[in-house]
């Protein structure tokens, strides 16, 4: 048995809701990690205490790195970001 060819119309409107939405950032010309950041301040800023200390010290973001020379490493440079404040 071959299996019912459906129309065009019907296929789109069964498509999940997590396939429509990525085309909107794709779209926008985003990358799925700006989109997410954006989603994050947008929650952030409508945080109310206790909870929004507590993501505010989730912030920082601490990363190492090491640079190569002649493939031998240099000293390690361990580099603190930190956001600016949310507004309140």
């Amino acid at each position: 048995l071959e299996p019912q060819k459906r129309d065009a119309p019907f296929e789109r409107s069964t498509m999940s809701a997590a396939a429509n939405s990525a085309a909107y950032w794709r779209i926008a010309g985003m990358s799925y990690l700006k989109y997410a950041n954006a989603c994050a301040e947008v929650v952030r800023g409508a945080l109310k205490e206790p909870h929004l200390s507590k993501a505010r010290a989730r912030d920082a973001v601490y990363f190492k790195s090491t640079k190569y020379v002649k493939g031998a490493p240099e000293a390690a440079v361990v580099t603190e970001v930190v956001p600016a404040e949310l507004p309140k």
